[in-house]
């Protein structure tokens, strides 16, 4: 009885060990810490939109770590979330909008600085494109299907890190 509950156990820590959301990215993910930017909650960007302080309505930081369960963008989180709210409008693109120009499936996964966006509702400030690559699937990055990565950060940020 006592090695059977202890197998269980063992099991079921086992388990829940590996039940942590981890986030789903390309290899080439950014690996620096550059936190991801959100305007009005569905637009991504990077902070080269913001031209000057008076531009911004609103600024929150996402404060703790976010659950996959709870927050659409969690998969965008692992080096954090600025949401910003600006007076001007932001010019932007769909998911599916890119995935049409590139002769892909509407419904395609898209990624941005190599990590993968879960939900639909988020879209691309154009104006925040960096440079915009077609990812063939390889043994490395274990991709079914071709694939759009948006960098939302430059070569040198990418090397160096953001500016702070």
């Amino acid at each position: 009885m006592k090695t059977t509950l202890t197998t269980l156990l063992f099991i079921l820590l086992h388990f829940n060990s590996f039940s942590q959301d981890r986030f789903i990215k390309l290899p080439q993910a950014a690996k620096i810490n550059c936190p991801m930017l959100l305007v009005d909650d569905t637009i991504i960007a990077n902070n080269h939109i913001i031209a000057s302080k008076e531009d911004i309505t609103e600024v929150r930081v996402l404060k703790g770590k976010p659950t996959r369960a709870t927050h659409d963008f969690y998969n965008l989180s692992e080096n954090g979330i600025a949401l910003v709210t600006l007076k001007k409008k932001t010019a932007s693109k769909t998911q599916a909008e890119l995935n049409t120009f590139f002769n892909l499936n509407a419904n395609n996964s898209v990624y941005v600085n190599g990590y993968l966006i879960e939900s639909p509702i988020y879209k691309f400030a154009t104006e925040s494109m960096v440079e915009v690559e077609l990812v063939t699937p390889t043994t490395e990055n274990r991709l079914e299907q071709k694939v759009i990565n948006i960098w939302t950060l430059t070569q040198d940020e990418r090397v160096n890190g953001c500016k702070q």
